[in-house]
């Protein structure tokens, strides 16, 4: 009777499984491919084409699991059902993030220091200012971690990024002038930085660009300042850190842009694309709010102002994407370069310095890039 009874169970078991499979397996052809994911911000992996060459050199399983994974019904639901279960089991720390309690739930991501490749940055930062004939400048920018150790959870591993700041100064040449953000966005950093994202809000980025322009002497006060008019574009705005772990529990972020500085002309140097905004709006009406701003990362950005000035150039990340519009009425044009994308296509930066008549060059990076990216070897 007992091994009667174990047999049926499992054939019960069995059957759930196939026709859970089953059911999965008939949701994902009925639904369709998605090409994009909105939650994860990349392109989803496609049916693999088969054939006897893919078969054999082992790319069609490979290939095909990846379709399985990426193309899995209700693939955002079940990993938001897995986090909220893992969250509620007290797992704080997931997928590079922390979640913590800081009047309401906020994220924030894990930063390991990693001098050697600060060192190797700031190296290449100081050998490209000694090239220079013009005035160089340093803006660099904590995140959000840097104002919220005290509020991760005991053991969490997170080095402090004021050190780091502190560190990069120590070693940065006297060719460039140094302004660290990180008193500036300390006092009130809610209003500075995104609950959900490893961005700034558009408030903090003018915030640090106004303490920049003070300090480096080129406005007197902050009645110099632009007169930006900002625009609630929605509150439903969740980044990149909630989609590394998205819980239920997680409360959306206003998102906010500046819409009446105008310009003359916005060039996409390498895309051909020209426009005389800094917005797609489209942008505005899809997960990733943030990428409004230029419509995300590009090699060369050429902005012709319309104002009375010289002329920047601007080595950024993404952070410099809702910042640049507050050097607007100061140049009368702007040459945004990013490093991950620009590989000396056809002129090194110092030669865009000179060819453009260059007059100050801004570096403009947050802590967590000039920690771990490797693109700055493009500037030497």
């Amino acid at each position: 009777m007992e091994n009667k009874s174990s047999k049926i169970a499992n054939i019960i078991t069995s059957a759930v499984f196939i026709v859970f499979v089953m059911g999965f397996a008939l949701a994902l052809i009925i639904k369709g491919d998605r090409e994009f994911s909105e939650m994860e911000n990349r392109t989803l992996a496609q049916k693999p084409e088969v054939s006897w060459k893919n078969i054999k050199e082992g790319t069609f399983s490979t290939d095909l699991e990846s379709y399985i994974s990426d193309q899995l019904f209700a693939k955002d639901e079940l990993v938001t059902l897995k986090t909220d279960l893992d969250f509620m089991l007290g797992k704080s720390y997931q997928n590079g993030v922390y979640l913590i309690e800081d009047s309401g739930l906020r994220y924030v991501q894990k930063y390991e220091e990693n001098r050697t490749q600060i060192a190797e940055n700031v190296g290449c930062l100081n050998d490209f200012a000694q090239s220079l004939s013009v005035p160089a400048d340093l803006i660099l920018v904590p995140n959000v971690s840097a104002f919220t150790l005290d509020k991760l959870p005991a053991g969490a591993v997170c080095d402090d990024q004021k050190q780091s700041i502190d560190y990069v100064g120590s070693i940065l040449s006297e060719r460039i002038s140094f302004y660290p953000m990180t008193e500036a966005l300390s006092e009130s950093y809610g209003n500075w930085y995104y609950r959900t994202d490893h961005h700034w809000t558009a408030f903090g980025a003018r915030r640090a660009m106004e303490r920049y322009l003070l300090s480096s002497g080129q406005i007197q006060s902050t009645d110099e300042m632009p007169g930006i008019e900002y625009v609630r574009a929605g509150e439903d705005f969740y980044g990149t850190l909630y989609s590394k772990a998205p819980v239920s529990q997680a409360v959306s972020d206003t998102f906010y842009y500046g819409d009446n500085v105008g310009v003359q002309e916005i060039e996409w140097v390498n895309e051909g694309k020209i426009s005389d905004s800094i917005l797609d709006k489209s942008f505005l009406d899809k997960k990733d709010k943030y990428a409004s701003f230029f419509g995300g990362n590009f090699a060369q950005i050429r902005i012709k102002t319309g104002h009375e000035g010289g002329r920047a150039l601007v080595l950024k990340d993404s952070y410099a994407n809702s910042a640049v519009q507050q050097l607007f009425t100061r140049y009368s044009e702007i040459v945004m370069v990013d490093l991950r994308y620009y590989h000396m296509q056809e002129k090194d930066v110092s030669e865009l310095v000179s060819d453009y008549g260059i007059d100050r060059v801004i570096m403009l990076y947050n802590m967590d890039f000039l920690n771990e990216d490797r693109n700055f070897v493009w500037l030497s």
